[in-house]
């Protein structure tokens, strides 16, 4: 069983608002330790994923051993407003729902101030849906970035653990530094090459796209409740304020880049947020 650790440090200052951040990191190492053909691992999730989501903890202990890896992820800068929702906000009254239902369904649903579930209950009588927004409360302290601050979190873990190894006087093989990611974590793990250059080996991409497509658009998120079809707009902090958009686009970015790192891509054929097709051929000149 692969050994696992955590700890908390002082991270990088938020580049949006000068104050003191934590950054919370979390490694394991092979069960049999570490030798000098024991690789890194840097595990990005995107949205929806986190470092205590099942599949990322049996990740982190299953690729140790497997593959003789230290796995490495970290809680980074804004993921708390990346999950599912979790503070939804309902735009509704009483003379909006009027225009829906009957005056005795509506003084129903708003018998008191608990009036979710019997909204839901009203709804799949009828069959209709519901759109409300996430109440995010980001400030510049923390919020979703989508890019340089979530990707310094990121290169400051690795490199950590990566100093906590040298410093336990353990060898181990410094040209096999892998970093591996998910829709936008595996655009991290781009912009996390190209800000540290030499630093990783090999990119394993899951499906990243190209530029932070929420940047631009309000994210929203599907999910049922008493099959009852609930969308919640997620707008985010970051559309509003000033970002330098080439260093954010990989086009842009990689175009004056001279990349040496391996890159292994995944990437669905019927995903919506970014073309298989584009995306070959970006990566047909990396």
């Amino acid at each position: 069983m692969a050994k696992e650790y955590d700890f908390s440090m002082y991270g990088h200052p938020s580049i949006y608002k000068d104050v003191e951040r934590k950054l919370h990191v979390y490694f394991t190492e092979p069960e049999r330790g570490i030798n000098e053909n024991t690789g890194i691992l840097l595990l990005i999730p995107g949205f929806g994923g986190n470092s205590q989501s099942n599949v990322y903890k049996k990740m982190r202990n299953v690729f140790a051993d497997k593959h003789n890896l230290v796995v490495v992820q970290c809680d980074y800068f804004g993921w708390e407003f990346m999950q599912k929702p979790n503070n939804i906000t309902l735009n509704v009254s009483k003379d909006s729902l009027l225009q829906i239902f009957t005056a005795k369904e509506v003084n129903y649903i708003f018998k008191d101030n608990n009036y979710f579930e019997r909204l839901i209950e009203i709804c799949g009588k009828y069959g209709f849906s519901i759109t409300c927004d996430e109440k995010l409360n980001e400030d510049l302290s923390n919020f979703n970035d989508m890019g340089l601050m979530q990707a310094i979190d990121n290169i400051t873990a690795v490199i950590t653990v990566i100093e906590i190894i040298k410093d336990n006087n353990y060898k181990f093989d410094e040209g096999k530094i892998i970093a591996y990611g998910h829709s936008h974590g595996a655009y991290l793990v781009y912009l996390c090459n190209a800000f540290t250059k030499d630093l990783f080996t090999l990119i394993i991409d899951n499906s990243a796209w190209l530029f932070p497509a929420y940047l631009k658009s309000d994210r929203y998120v599907n999910t049922y409740y008493n099959n009852v079809l609930i969308t919640t707009k997620f707008s985010y902090l970051a559309k509003n304020i000033d970002y330098d958009e080439e260093i954010l686009n990989l086009q842009f970015l990689y175009k004056n880049f001279d990349n040496k790192c391996n890159i292994i891509c995944y990437h669905g054929t019927d995903d919506n947020l970014i073309s298989n097709v584009d995306k070959k051929i970006w990566l047909k000149y990396k």
